[in-house]
């Protein structure tokens, strides 16, 4: 096996730049365009961001708060952040007006731990969040992602290490309020390493479809940031799209032939409950190796009823891998064996509580 050397996230994107034939594709839900990115263009927008971010008066250190819901404008500001040294801080978009005061609540904690000086939203999103611009102690000012877009403002370099900071990735707060975890450049080279080499045995030639959210480490981490040092094509739907049409998923994975993609125990049981005969018969899902499964309590039953009703388009359960991680490790902490498929162990809870 060869040596592993860690690279930062800015290198991985600038060596990835060498390609004009991968990168990440946007499927939009109100379109039918699925405007295309190269590596190389990944880069270039990238840079256009970094620049812009840094004529708003950021610098190196400097945190950014993020919460932008268009995949495409959050992968780029992300990116940009990163390659200026900027520390961007991703928190989620506001789902609807029902639940609004526990929302900017949470926003409010997350804007004021991390000590973000701009926050980065749409329009639209601003404004809802005064309360936030109020309350938090170190914000100047929240930007308007169009703004940026239009600006046409130079990078100017700046020297990223391995031990620097690259982002702050705060904890889902399912237990109690989200905790903010620091990683660095080489947290994440380390963590892709283990990843893309020692558990999924990933090769160039590998793509992937994820409908992830990307504030979300198994969306950020697994399928924006991994795929850079690997320079794999990911295409990327809309959240809400999986959620609204299930199929939308099974589609982009048979047209892109992609081998990998991951998603929590309810999608594939989604998969099984709304995906109607019609939608399966033109699916050939013959291609896709890894079917990654974490992020909440794994029941096999739901598994192995997906992997029965989309045999016959090609799945194979084999491609099951299980999956545990956690914010505070970077993402990955443990995965089953490749090829293994779905593997159960029924143990006596009662007997392993109280004998061990």
């Amino acid at each position: 096996m060869s040596r592993f050397s860690p690279r930062t996230v800015v290198q991985a994107i600038e060596d990835a730049a060498k390609s004009n034939q991968t990168g990440y594709r946007f499927v939009d839900e109100n379109s039918e365009a699925e405007p295309f990115f190269s590596h190389a263009g990944i880069e270039r927008a990238s840079a256009r961001f970094a620049g812009a971010l840094q004529s708003l008066g950021l610098e190196k250190g400097d945190r950014v708060a993020l919460v932008l819901p268009d995949n495409t404008d959050f992968v780029f500001a992300f990116l940009g952040a990163v390659r200026a040294g900027i520390i961007p801080v991703p928190i989620y978009p506001p789902t609807g007006l029902g639940k609004l005061s526990g929302y900017l609540e949470n926003t409010l904690h997350i804007v004021d731990k991390s000590g973000a000086k701009v926050l980065v939203t749409s329009a639209e999103i601003r404004r809802i969040l005064g309360t936030v611009q109020a309350k938090a102690s170190a914000l100047t000012q929240i930007c308007d992602v169009e703004v940026l877009k239009g600006m046409r403002e130079e990078l100017k370099p700046v020297k990223i290490a391995l031990d620097d900071v690259c982002f702050l990735q705060f904890t889902s707060g399912s237990t109690s309020r989200p905790k903010g975890v620091t990683l660095t450049h080489e947290n994440l080279a380390a963590n892709v390493h283990v990843i893309m080499d020692l558990g999924l045995k990933v090769q160039s030639f590998d793509s992937a479809v994820s409908w992830l959210p990307l504030y979300h480490d198994m969306g950020l981490i697994g399928f924006v940031l991994a795929p850079l040092f690997h320079v794999n094509t990911i295409t990327f739907l809309p959240p809400l799209l999986f959620l609204k049409r299930p199929a939308k998923w099974l589609e982009q994975m048979s047209k892109r032939r992609a081998t990998i993609s991951f998603g929590p125990n309810f999608a594939y049981a989604l998969c099984v409950k709304r995906i109607k005969e019609a939608e399966i018969e033109n699916l050939d899902l013959s291609s896709w190796r890894v079917a990654g499964c974490g992020a909440e309590p794994i029941r096999a039953e739901n598994l192995l009823a997906f992997a029965e009703k989309f045999a016959r388009v090609g799945f194979s359960d084999k491609a099951f891998v299980s999956c545990y991680g956690m914010a505070e490790s970077t993402l990955a902490v443990s995965f089953s064996k490749l090829g293994a498929g779905v593997v159960v162990d029924t143990v006596d809870g009662d007997s392993l509580w109280s004998a061990g």
